[in-house]
């Protein structure tokens, strides 16, 4: 199973803290499950109106940052996925 967290204003949107799904596929598509399964607020939240992810969006697989939906990095079973807004201040 893969392991999906959500923080911060992810976890509010799905209205959950994780989600385990059996998936093996590109990170684009378990994207697209995603939106398929939370609808256009977790859309719009995740990418920009180019279609890629927001510059403070954070997607981690295996504690690895994921910058582009490009990567060619295939998720498999037993991967850890982390989904969240990065924080910053002044």
């Amino acid at each position: 199973m893969v392991n999906i967290k959500f923080l911060a204003r992810f976890k509010e949107i799905t209205g959950e803290k994780t989600l385990e799904i059996d998936y093996t596929g590109s990170l684009s598509d378990l994207i697209d499950l995603l939106i398929n399964k939370y609808g256009n607020n977790f859309k719009e939240a995740l990418l920009g109106k180019n279609g890629e992810i927001k510059d403070y969006i954070k997607i981690l697989v295996n504690g690895q940052d994921v910058n582009s939906l490009e990567s060619d990095d295939i998720i498999e079973n037993e991967d850890e996925i982390m989904i969240f807004q990065a924080i910053a201040g002044g």
